[in-house]
């Protein structure tokens, strides 16, 4: 298993290097389809070992995974595969249309590579310090994506997202320290900064500094994560990268960040009270949603609309572990891995949008169900997916966070998030249901038969999988969901 750990890291970066020695554009295809196929094997293999309760160590714990990396790395690997597909077709349309040249072509894979390395070691970082180092290293190696036309407004996107998680990360950084010098009380002045070793004494830790420790990666990490009121940033970067790595940004690089949160607090709540802890969360959680929610009604920007939409959906995430009920834990879990593959579903789709119509604007988009039927049926299917509806996934995740909220007489959280859910399925649903069935406001040139085939391919396959989850949560996943909401639950 170890072996297979150190392969999981060491392919993307071997075709990271791989990437600038080849020219042909079809070889960096199947080279990034190889990588990524190969790194979601050996993910699956790792998850096989997690679930039989063989988690595999490497480097003295620098390397670990247990069942909440474990639903990370699924995250990562599932959606890094789609992307890489889309990434291909997408690639391949602005090369043929002469946006991106070969040189650029070369950058942008290579980058992916390397992007993905850094969310892969937040997943099996059994480190504190090198889940913090992973989690800042995702921002140096995607903001060059987010820039990757160049424009002044991608430009512009790239170094405010820089500032402000950077700032988040510093902020974050004195969380963990203070968490470190915590334990040096009990394990001496040089010791394992590991999450096992730390999980060991959480419960004798310092109350005062485990719960200053928690709120100051909750504040900084939750600027990555998109947490409102930090989160001003992701707007502008999802709008502005390119739509595959926006899958990538919105779908697991949030859910790195969260990772990091939860671990903290998993380490911390012991010591500082699990109800003073999960109300921080609830609080957060709870603005994001609302925040999500009251910008989703005004915009005009179907780019922008999805990016709103992560920032609820990530407060709801860190709204079900303030909870604190087993149902929504367990929501909360089922609800990181049903936005990593419904949100990325969408921005594959809307990404054929902007090849078809080269315009982010929802009045500027109509007819679909005439211009680009295969592509229409994808986004008003993950429309309704992202929304929350049945029968799909996230309608199941959604449910149980609220359900968890009533049965335990949280009655508050539980109406405020229901009528919130309930006003941003009608800002979702709307506007993409126009964009399907209404023709566009004024005269456009549709290009969208131009767009390849196999930018078809990653949006059906996660739709297939946000209907199967919405029907049916294997019994592998509900397992490792489980083990996951244990390690949160202390």
């Amino acid at each position: 298993m170890t072996t297979s750990l150190l392969a999981l890291l060491v392919v993307p970066l071997i075709g990271a290097v791989l990437t600038w020695a080849l020219r042909p554009a079809w070889a960096l295809y199947v080279l990034t389809a190889t990588a990524h196929a190969a790194v979601l094997a050996l993910a699956a293999r790792l998850l096989g070992g997690v679930l039989q309760h063989r988690f595999p160590h490497a480097f003295a714990s620098w390397l670990d995974l247990d069942p909440l990396g474990g639903l990370v790395l699924l995250v990562v690997a599932l959606v890094a595969f789609t992307s890489a597909l889309y990434s291909i077709g997408y690639l391949h349309h602005e090369h043929r249309e002469g946006a991106v040249s070969g040189r650029e072509l070369r950058r942008y894979f290579a980058l992916l590579h390397v992007f993905v390395f850094t969310m892969l070691l937040c997943a099996v970082a059994g480190n504190l310090g090198l889940l913090w180092t992973a989690i800042a290293a995702t921002t140096v190696t995607s903001a060059p994506l987010v820039d990757f036309y160049g424009s002044h407004e991608p430009l512009e996107a790239a170094w405010k997202y820089i500032l402000l998680t950077t700032a988040g990360s510093m902020v974050a950084l004195l969380g963990f320290l203070v968490l470190y010098q915590a334990g040096v009380h009990l394990l001496g002045a040089s010791y394992d900064f590991s999450f096992p070793t730390l999980m060991a004494v959480a419960g004798r830790l310092p109350a005062p500094e485990a719960a200053s420790a928690f709120l100051l990666v909750l504040v900084g990490l939750g600027t990555k994560a998109g947490l409102a009121p930090m989160h001003s940033w992701l707007p502008d970067a999802h709008s502005q990268a390119p739509s595959p790595v926006c899958a990538l940004l919105s779908g697991v690089e949030l859910n790195c960040a969260m990772l990091g949160i939860l671990r903290v607090y998993a380490l911390t709540a012991p010591a500082a009270s699990p109800e003073r802890l999960r109300l921080a969360l609830l609080g957060f959680g709870l603005v994001s949603v609302l925040v999500g929610v009251v910008f989703l009604v005004s915009q005009q920007d179907f780019k922008r609309l999805l990016a709103y939409s992560s920032i609820e959906h990530m407060g709801l995430i860190a709204a079900g572990v303030g909870i604190g009920a087993p149902l929504a834990t367990f929501g909360s879990m089922l609800q990181m891995v049903n936005h990593a593959i419904t949100k990325s579903l969408m921005f594959f789709a809307t990404g054929n949008l902007l090849l078809g119509f080269r315009t982010r604007a929802i009045a500027s988009v109509g007819g679909l169900a005439r211009a680009m039927p295969a592509t229409a049926v994808g986004l008003l299917a993950g429309g309704l997916a992202i929304a929350g509806a049945p029968p799909f996934n996230l309608f199941v995740s959604e449910v149980s966070i609220v359900a968890g909220a009533a049965t335990s007489r949280q009655w508050f959280p539980a109406l405020a998030l229901a009528g919130l859910l309930g006003i941003g399925f009608l800002a979702m649903v709307g506007p993409f249901n126009r964009m399907v069935f209404v023709p566009a406001a004024g005269p456009r040139e549709r290009l969208g038969a131009r767009v390849n085939r196999l930018l078809l391919v990653p949006i059906y396959l996660s739709l297939a999988a946000a209907l199967l989850l919405g029907a049916w949560v294997p019994g592998p996943l509900h397992d490792l969901l489980g083990g996951a909401a244990q390690v949160v639950s202390p």
